[in-house]
């Protein structure tokens, strides 16, 4: 806490510039902080996860467990929306437009107050028709509901959080970020403690905890950002209604909303498939879930990095860029997610010891366990490529394409979860996700090389032939934004 202070007073920025250096390196000196990040808010969620089902016992833990489809399709609707509009902001940012970043950053605070105040009203409302509707079985059902109501009732803060912490990203700071997610982590992990081990308020102080960590991490990133970085203080005016702003944000933050709504429609199918299942399953599915998301979280990584990557090079007309990033990126990643599947398959059991009592422990558990990551960990190459592909296109902003390849990847996971139904299968459930990355992928690979042919030739061999000039070469002209 010390050190904090020197935060501030320490002259220059963070933010790195995207659209100069080594492409690849660029990248990975962007991405780190956010690793970094990701793996120490999915260790929390993992230490969450260790103190209600060591505590509560796994009924809660399911109950709470059980819940992930629909908490996606309201937060990720609220993260993808807040996402898009931050590529705004890493356009202008590329285009050294600092007029037009505060203009994007006031807009994108205002459309996110609006939407996400409306959509808390909503969620609210339809929390017991889902979880009624996807067959939640009555031992969990108490559980889901209590964690669900005080999660919702503060997305706001979860909101802003996402918001300003995207914001600060898109300018290319992704360590400051990082500091902040820890003082989160740590009071999350504080309240978590304090509200169900002193206070006893079950599931309900778990929420709790969250929402108040994010609230916290809200103003704490916001002052940040004020002091720090003139570039982004707004004023009064820059709030002021256009039609024109407004619409470019909506245009990339609602396809990226959508997409993640789309996509948990599937997992919503999918838990409901889930919940037909015998009780050793669920809580199979549920603790392998959360080994799961920490070696995702390394691979959602790559495609928030790939976002603002390809959004600063966009913005810069460096076209040249995207392409050799892009693609060396990927290469390192599919390395490094044939690394992690191997890993987590190896280490499975003792993972799951860390969630499980060890009363509650059978080898029916880790059977179950470990047959979904095996359908899970055995394809992250897939999820990889996925990532990248798809963040790509939303930093060109070309959101809707993206949210085509979601309706993909919704169509083969519904189609799957029937079948899983049908048969009663667990094993099928299994591979829910493994096969929706399939379906992705055979949509956003090709639509990827077909929009960056638009702008710079994909093979030396056809350069001639295309006789597509390399707008990198063009001199850089500052784009004029709207009043």
């Amino acid at each position: 806490m010390k050190k904090l202070p020197t935060i501030f007073r320490r002259k220059g920025t963070a933010a790195l510039d995207l659209t100069v250096g080594s492409p690849l390196k660029r990248i990975l000196t962007f991405m780190l902080p956010m690793l970094i990040g990701n793996i120490f808010n999915q260790l929390y969620s993992m230490v969450d996860t260790v103190i209600v089902g060591q505590t509560l016992g796994s009924d809660a833990l399911a109950g709470v467990g059980s819940t992930g489809a629909i908490t996606f399709l309201i937060l990720g609707f609220v993260s993808g929306l807040t996402h898009g509009f931050s590529v705004v902001v890493s356009q202008r940012r590329g285009a050294h437009d600092e007029e037009g970043m505060r203009k994007s950053f006031a807009t994108g605070i205002a459309l996110t107050v609006v939407i996400v105040s409306v959509l808390t009203v909503i969620a609210l409302a339809v929390t017991k028709p889902l979880l009624t509707a996807m067959h939640t079985q009555p031992d969990f059902y108490p559980y889901a509901y209590q964690y669900l109501s005080v999660i919702f009732g503060g997305m706001l803060l979860s909101a802003l959080s996402n918001q300003f912490a995207s914001t600060l990203r898109a300018i290319g700071d992704s360590l400051i970020p990082l500091f902040f997610l820890v003082f989160s982590c740590v009071f999350n992990a504080s309240f978590d403690c304090l509200f169900i081990m002193v206070f006893d308020m079950g599931v309900s102080g778990a929420a709790a905890a969250t929402v108040l960590a994010n609230g916290i991490s809200a103003l704490s990133v916001f002052t940040y950002m004020w002091i720090k970085y003139p570039m982004l203080r707004f004023k009064p005016k820059h709030f002021r209604p256009n039609l024109k702003r407004y619409a470019t944000h909506l245009k990339l933050g609602v396809p990226m909303a959508l997409q993640m709504s789309v996509i948990s429609i599937g997992m919503i199918v999918g838990q409901t498939a889930l919940n037909t299942m015998s009780p050793t399953e669920i809580k199979a599915y549920v603790t392998a879930t959360k080994i799961d998301g920490l070696a995702t979280s390394v691979l959602n990584t790559a495609g928030i990095a790939t976002a603002t990557f390809v959004g600063q090079n966009y913005g810069a007309k460096r076209y040249d860029r995207i392409k050799k990033g892009v693609k060396q990126y990927t290469i390192f990643m599919i390395i490094v997610s044939l690394a992690l599947g191997a890993t987590v398959i190896a280490l499975h059991r003792p993972l799951v010891m860390l969630f499980i009592s060890r009363a509650e422990r059978t080898e029916a558990l880790y059977a179950g366990a470990l047959k979904y990551l095996v359908f899970n960990a055995g394809f992250y190459i897939l999820l990889a490529t996925l990532c990248i592909t798809r963040s790509g296109l939303q930093g060109m902003g070309r959101g809707t394409l993206a949210l085509t390849a979601a309706m993909a990847e919704v169509v083969m996971r519904v189609g799957v979860a029937l079948i899983a139904m049908h048969y009663q299968s667990y094993t099928i459930v299994c591979m829910l996700n493994c096969m929706s990355w399939i379906g992705a992928n055979i949509m956003l690979f090709p639509a990827f090389l077909a929009t960056l042919r638009k702008y710079v030739p994909l093979f030396k061999p056809h350069a001639k032939f295309l006789h597509l000039p390399n707008p990198s070469e063009i001199p850089f002209t500052q784009p004029k934004e709207e009043d």
